[in-house]
């Protein structure tokens, strides 16, 4: 689904520039009429713009509105129509000759591209950044990282080339500040956003079914021996001890024979918590189940709906193709073939159309749409800009200014600022453009410092509408049957409501029979086993009689034999403290159980198995897209070292609490 892992990139610079920015630019298209990108580039600032107009950008749009003004070039504008085609010079559009044309540098290709981008609401240049971010041997230049991110603002590989970069130049904020944008990034792409979805939400379901099933099988079996021995008594009460353990071993491994797998397993050691557990554990254990149903069935099954995301709208997938500017011949036969039915489809053949110069096309396209969807942002900014190169300004505003009302976008405020100075509404220039940059300072210095009256920028396909058509088409329910499987196959967990019921009664009917008999136990102070069936009268189910004498009546108990018995009582109780340590440290979730605690011991397991988890699949449990690179490891990485610090916690505050017993 995903393409293959960043290790793919290590070509040389050049080739890999230019077959990614051949990919990328193949079908974008040069929109706006009587200028060149290459002319008006410069030299491009880095730094943000001020929250005030430049007076050199009032000077140009006053200067540029009296011109027009003066010479009544509106009206005559107004009637031509828009142009048509590409360039015939062997390029296919400005922005591949602004990249790929001989003469101008690096710096000065990629601010040209950036531009260019932005006017055809590319939003960002993919393959240029990748040439950037990727050389074959030498370290990033902190001036190539630079122009990446200004390339490609919302591709995380890019921040963090230019977090590496400032790194090796001894900017250690710096380079914190770049990753940091790494992360921030991830969701404005959606390739990127996919990925940590799809990989959070596989390891959730792995999660929350490792660490569930692990409390569960950790509180039935610290009872086995008490249930072991109350099951013998149903079939005799002479029964030897290891017959009693192989009858009970027999009734766990029946879910197996049944066909019912670990799940069923699951349901017995459950039972057995349940029964012989205390409140605090029917609680734990109670969450326990619900974790267990929430990740066979509506984690698994969205998990398999985001990892089948990408594919299962191909009319979506093909409009985003359009969007990046590598669409082939057959996304827009798909497009072509839907668009009378589906408003996506020929909103994307709008703008490829606009992208490859056909302005006439998109013009009548984005008009049609408008009419099918007279409340989409987008489709108004797109025509009023179209409505701007014609010449028809009013119009062009009154689109603006619609959208506006619904859509707060730097873009959008930077073309009504244009437009409003193309009518010499000066005060209305001033506060649109002051509006605009207060919402997106970077992009609207990219496009103010250029001193053009006349440039504007589509908006793009929002990204949340192609992830909204994607997961709705999606289905993940096949996914989720065969990740369950091999713990669930059998009746019982066919679907929630069975298991969620299964669950449910045995929690009920335990917490009621777990008072309807006398349960055989285990001496705190000496370990033996306690029965009243067996051994006649005991003083309780967790102090055996000669203990309770021992402790409690030593006036009843020779002293010489008392001193010898404590003795041997203290010795055991050091051994025994010395394997409880151990095995809170080396076993998961042991030392919430041996503290009584059996939500520390549930919490304890959940974090262990987020950070083993996180820590396996810390390059993501699908592969990197080609966009997100380390920041997608590094993420995973603190996740597991935060849980596992956490898990630490946990295990110390289980020693704690024992020892103030």
């Amino acid at each position: 689904m995903l393409a293959p892992r960043i290790g793919g990139l290590n070509g040389l610079r050049g080739r890999i520039g230019l077959v990614w920015a051949l990919c990328a630019f193949a079908s974008a298209a040069w929109a706006a009429p009587g200028h060149s990108i290459a002319s008006q580039t410069g030299t491009a600032s880095l730094a943000p713009p001020q929250l005030e107009v430049s007076p050199d950008i009032r000077a140009a749009a006053l200067s540029d509105a009296l011109a027009r003004a003066v010479a009544g070039d509106e009206t005559d504008i107004r009637g031509s129509g828009l142009p048509e085609g590409p360039p015939d010079d062997g390029y296919r559009n400005d922005l591949e000759r602004s990249w790929f044309g001989g003469g101008a540098g690096l710096t000065e290709r990629a601010a040209a591209v950036r531009v260019g981008s932005l006017q055809l609401g590319a939003g960002g240049a993919i393959g240029p950044a990748l040439a950037l971010v990727a050389p074959a041997s030498a370290p990033l230049e902190l001036e190539d990282a630079l122009l990446a991110v200004r390339l490609s603002p919302d591709l995380p590989l890019a921040h963090v080339a230019l977090a590496s970069a400032h790194w090796s130049e001894g900017q250690r904020a710096a380079a914190f500040g770049a990753f940091f944008e790494a992360f921030r990034a991830m969701p404005r792409n959606l390739e990127a956003g996919l990925w940590l979805v799809t990989s959070a939400m596989l390891m959730l379901t792995a999660v929350g079914a490792l660490a569930s099933l692990l409390f569960i099988a950790m509180a039935g079996l610290s009872v086995f021996p008490r249930v072991a021995h109350d099951v013998g008594d149903l079939v005799s009460r002479d029964m030897p001890g290891f017959a009693r353990a192989a009858l009970l071993g027999s009734v766990l491994a029946l879910p197996l024979a049944l066909g019912e797998g670990l799940f069923g397993v699951a349901l017995v050691l459950f039972a057995m918590g349940v029964v012989y557990g205390s409140s605090g554990q029917r609680f734990a254990l109670g969450v326990a189940a619900t974790m267990l149903v929430m990740s066979l069935f509506p984690l698994s099954d969205l998990s398999g709906r985001s990892l089948s995301m990408w594919t299962a709208d191909p009319v979506a997938k093909s409009v985003h193709a359009v969007e990046a500017g590598i669409a082939g011949v057959g996304d827009l036969e798909l497009l072509r073939s839907v668009e009378a039915e589906d408003g996506l489809a020929a909103q994307g053949l709008a703008v490829h159309a606009r992208r490859m110069g056909r302005d006439d096309e998109a013009y009548r396209r984005y008009k049609a749409i408008l009419a099918d969807q007279p409340r989409n942002p987008v489709v108004m900014t797109n025509l009023a800009n179209l409505e701007f190169q014609r010449g028809a300004v009013d119009e062009a505003i009154r689109l603006y200014e619609r959208a506006s009302a619904v859509l707060d976008s730097p873009v959008l405020w930077f073309n009504l600022s244009q437009a409003y100075a193309r009518s010499f509404k000066m005060d209305e220039f001033e506060n649109a453009l002051q509006r605009a940059q207060m919402l997106g300072e970077g992009i609207v210095a990219d496009l103010s410092l250029q001193k053009d009256p006349s440039l504007i920028a589509d908006l793009p396909i929002p990204l949340a509408t192609l992830r909204s058509r994607m997961f709705q088409a999606a289905e993940g329910a096949a996914f989720g049957s065969r990740l369950r499987a091999p713990l669930a196959p059998g009746y019982a967990a066919r679907d929630w409501q069975s298991a969620s019921l299964g669950f449910g009664i045995l929690l009920v009917l335990g917490t009621l029979l777990a008072s309807r008999f006398d349960h055989a136990g285990t001496c705190g102070r000496c370990g033996i086993r306690i029965c009243a069936r067996c051994d006649g009268t005991v003083w309780n189910s967790l102090t055996c009689e000669n203990c309770h004498r021992l402790f409690n009546h030593p006036e009843t108990t020779d002293a010489t034999l008392r001193a010898a018995r404590l003795g041997e009582l203290r010795i055991r109780e050091a051994r025994i403290e010395r394997a409880v340590r151990i095995a809170s440290l080396v076993l998961p979730g042991v030392g919430g159980m041996f503290a009584k605690r059996p939500d520390l011991a549930l919490v304890a397991l959940a974090c262990f198995s987020w950070g083993v988890v996180a820590f396996v699949w810390r390059e993501g449990a699908v592969s990197d897209p080609l966009v997100v690179g380390f920041a997608g490891s590094a993420l995973f990485m603190a996740t597991a070292v935060v849980s596992l610090l956490v898990y630490a916690g946990l295990v110390v505050a289980g020693l704690s609490i024992r020892r103030n017993f």
